[in-house]
């Protein structure tokens, strides 16, 4: 649990290895997004999705581990923006919630499944789910292209402020 000022340092480490996570996804993602050649673009779109399988799971704890973990307690001079930044976290993880489970919906509504190796491909057939595919497809984009990276700009925006706070206090 959470109940001191200060983060575990297992909160820590899961913090910094969801940063490296989305760091590798929004990449892959982004280079998806702009790529002009259809061949590269199929071909980071494999290692985007398989590797999103993985970094999923990690995530899918992260997510359960703060449900259950819950937040620090503010200290007691940074009340006012301990609102704002638990609301940013959890917007934050809602998105990638909403991102993990829209990213295979939309492939396993069109009957595609998720490759984990050479020879082993997870699929959950809800083709006849079809209708599902296309509004599947634009939230996860919308998600992972604006909401997720401007909430991310956010969030490191306020800890530029909150590190330039505790420095001004030493």
């Amino acid at each position: 649990m959470n109940t001191s000022t200060h983060y575990s340092a297992l909160a820590q480490l899961m913090h910094w290895l969801t940063v490296i996570a989305l760091s590798i996804m929004l990449t892959l993602g982004f280079m998806m997004l702009f790529a002009d050649e259809r061949t590269f673009k199929h071909a980071v779109e494999g290692i985007h999705v398989t590797t999103g399988f993985y970094l999923g799971l990690f995530l899918l704890i992260r997510i359960g581990f703060r449900a259950i973990a819950g937040f620090r307690q503010p200290d007691a001079d940074e009340q006012a923006t301990f609102k704002f930044a638990k609301w940013l976290q959890s917007l934050m993880l809602l998105t990638l919630l909403v991102v993990l489970i829209t990213g295979p919906l939309y492939l396993f509504t069109e009957g595609e499944g998720i490759t984990l190796t050479s020879q082993t491909t997870w699929l959950i057939d809800l083709s006849s789910w079809s209708a599902l595919h296309e509004p599947a497809e634009e939230i996860h984009k919308l998600l992972a292209t604006y909401v997720l990276p401007g909430l991310i700009t956010l969030h490191m925006l306020a800890a530029i402020k909150q590190f330039s706070r505790l420095a001004k206090h030493r």
